[in-house]
């Protein structure tokens, strides 16, 4: 007997309430204001309270996404939770997570230690991992406070990324399920994105360093041929996919990618203005406001994750006859 089908039910969010706004970087450093509202296409991003982690934004979005749905926190049987800047070293975020919701403790609950390319990835796992062992009902939650590691004097970062969380949760009534998944890793690369004495290696402050061009033509050199050959799997072509939903690096890195990757007009989809690069809720994100509110439905959507790793992941999501 076949396993049930586990997808997308609903997505929701949670945004701090602190923003940075661009006028505050041109004050601050410089910045040329054309340069960040159009070549980063950002004009605002969140960022935590002091005495906000990535735990207290996870449980706000699994709360949401829950008491939008109208299901009960005992009803969940599966948590993962997508971080790169949890609380602690150890314990694990989904454990305070699960603590937080008030979920069973009979609930399968894990990290998943991944960021632009988590969603994708954790969907991946999700799903299977669910399917695999007959759960009907989970919680995929990416949280990230990519505010806290970075250095408010660095440009490559200080003004590219937003803290928040995404909630999205999976059952066996979903609206959307996932086709066959892409991967990717070169850890080769893994010093373009990195926060050297972050862990139990004390080799540097703990703060983000980004090579802005090494992960630009990682970008370029890496993801069209995922997304080629996730299309190939999923016996489709660029032209019949309804949206294209990449991770939401920047607008410039978008219309490169969206070039290269043959996307027709209208169908690249962009939501970072007001939220910045969310790491591994910039896709769900994307999803909950620029897709899922859509009157019609589409019928297929290309969702590609990359980044820190470095790391690539390329599915198509195809909707289904629920509502």
């Amino acid at each position: 007997m076949s396993p049930t089908k586990i997808g997308i039910r609903a997505i929701a969010a949670y945004l701090p309430q602190a923003n940075l706004e661009n006028h505050e970087l041109v004050a601050q450093h410089g910045f040329d204001p054309d340069f960040l509202d159009q070549k980063l296409g950002i004009r605002s991003r969140h960022r935590a309270a002091a005495d906000e982690h990535v735990s207290h934004m996870a449980a706000a979005a699994g709360r949401a996404v829950l008491e939008q749905s109208g299901l009960d926190p005992a009803e969940v049987q599966f948590l993962a939770v997508v971080t790169q800047t949890p609380d602690y070293c150890l314990p694990q975020v989904s454990a305070l997570v699960q603590h937080a919701l008030g979920l069973p403790t009979s609930v399968a609950a894990l990290d998943i230690g991944l960021g632009c390319s988590g969603f994708v990835y954790g969907l991946a796992t999700a799903t299977a991992f669910m399917q695999t062992h007959g759960l009907t009902c989970g919680l995929l939650i990416t949280t990230e406070a990519y505010g806290k590691i970075i250095d408010p004097a660095d440009r490559s970062t200080a003004p590219l990324f937003g803290d928040g969380a995404c909630a999205t949760l999976l059952t066996d009534s979903p609206i959307f399920v996932a086709g066959r998944f892409v991967f990717g890793t070169d850890g080769s690369r893994s010093d373009a994105l990195i926060a050297r004495g972050s862990g139990t290696r004390k080799d540097g402050d703990g703060l983000l360093f980004m090579d802005g061009r090494s992960i630009f033509n990682f970008m370029m050199q890496e993801i069209p041929p995922s997304v080629a050959r996730c299309l190939a799997a999923n016996e489709l072509t660029m032209d019949n996919v309804s949206l294209c939903v990449p991770h939401q690096a920047s607008s410039y890195m978008l219309e490169m990618l969206a070039r290269r990757l043959g996307v027709p007009e209208g169908r690249l989809v962009v939501d970072i203005e007001d939220v910045g690069n969310t790491v591994s809720s910039s896709i769900p994100m994307a999803l909950m406001r620029r897709v899922l509110p859509l009157a019609s439905r589409p019928a297929s959507v290309v969702i590609t994750g990359f980044g820190v790793g470095l790391s690539w992941c390329s599915t198509i999501l195809f909707a289904t006859e629920n509502t």
